[in-house]
């Protein structure tokens, strides 16, 4: 690998705290839930840092609600009832996305493959939350290609789609393919009502596109969530050497 290549492999922070998941039927009631958060003001991004519509996090309306759902979040990593658990930062919000054509093959509906590490974050993830969606509007999770010298930035041409008049779409399309090739895929989560995923925000992830029914807006409910205390993280307790090392030595033959 040239010096080039290993200054930018250096600079794309990898996952070290928690692996991805996926937990069905979230929600006991998931209809309450959207029709109380669409019952929330919500603005668009002014930086164009974000595509639709987001309210203000939920601690601002109701910090026990936010309290509620994120101790139901964490229990899909931790015991929340035995273990001393706390964290200092969460960021819950109802995100609405309108596809930008209803052509559900326009590149602009096809999300940006990103990172979320401007912030101290240790989990992401979100809740999709349309009735009868199609499957395949959900989320993949992806790696940087081998020895690829490519530093990604997300959102490369993003805020193209929001000024108006200044769409170019040879150049937003060019960008985008651009962007999507020095990656693979790894897991595809389907779009599935109510459907919980979670992931480290150092993993590459992006929407698979905004495109969940004709005439409806893309619903889900992201958060962010950081400095967790809780004892060892999750990928630390799989990723555990005297495990591994039994493991050799048995495969091998061996016995201690």
């Amino acid at each position: 690998m040239n010096n080039k290549s290993s200054k930018a492999k250096k600079s794309v922070r990898k996952p070290d705290k928690y692996f991805s998941l996926a937990v069905d039927n979230f929600f006991t009631n998931p209809k309450v839930v959207v029709d109380y958060l669409k019952s929330q003001p919500a603005q668009t991004s002014p930086d164009g840092s974000f595509p639709g519509k987001r309210t203000d996090p939920i601690y601002t309306m109701d910090e026990e609600l936010n309290k509620a759902i994120m101790l139901k979040i964490l229990g899909c990593y931790y015991d929340v009832e035995y273990q001393n658990l706390s964290w200092n930062l969460s960021w819950l919000t109802f995100h609405t996305i309108t596809p930008f054509s209803e052509d559900k093959n326009d590149v602009r509906n096809k999300g940006w493959i990103h990172q979320d590490v401007e912030q101290s974050y240790d989990i992401a993830g979100l809740i999709y939350l349309n009735e009868n969606a199609d499957p395949n509007a959900g989320t993949s999770i992806f790696k940087l290609k081998e020895d690829d010298n490519f530093v990604p930035s997300a959102h490369l041409a993003l805020s193209h789609l929001f000024k108006k008049g200044e769409y170019d779409e040879e150049y937003y399309t060019e960008q985008y393919n651009n962007h999507v090739k020095h990656f693979i895929e790894k897991t595809r989560f389907q779009n599935i009502y109510n459907r919980l995923i979670m992931y480290d925000p150092r993993e590459f992830h992006g929407p698979n596109n905004y495109c969940v029914n004709r005439g409806e807006d893309r619903l889900t409910l992201v958060f962010f969530i950081g400095g967790v205390q809780a004892g060892r993280f999750p990928l630390n307790r799989i990723r555990h050497e005297e495990y591994d090392s039994y493991i050799n030595y048995r495969c091998r033959g061996e016995k201690r």
